[in-house]
């Protein structure tokens, strides 16, 4: 490993659209140990009221808040919000942004 886990994630921020898999790859690449996260959130919603909840969190991200604003004005915890945007996003509710 002659390059760093510093020069070698910047290299692969340099390309024109990196995402997180580029970098993971450029990282297991350069001989770093990389563990993939799990596909998908290990919980999707199932009843009317979490489904109401996941779509609030991600009408709240669309608006561009953050997780920790959205903690707040909801007063869910964070962990909760966390959850709620994994499955949103994993159901296709919240916008990519660029």
């Amino acid at each position: 490993m002659s390059n760093t886990a510093t020069e070698v994630i910047s290299d692969a921020l340099t390309s024109t659209s990196p995402s997180a898999d580029d970098i993971l790859d450029a990282l297991g690449n350069a001989g770093y140990h990389v563990i993939r996260p799990e596909d998908g959130p290990a919980w999707i919603p199932v009843t009317p009221r979490s489904l109401a909840k996941a779509q609030r969190i991600a009408a709240l991200i669309n608006d561009g808040k953050t997780l920790q604003q959205i903690a707040a004005e909801t007063r869910m915890s964070l962990r909760q919000v966390e959850r709620y945007s994994a499955a949103a996003r994993d159901m296709g509710l919240i916008e990519r942004r660029r």
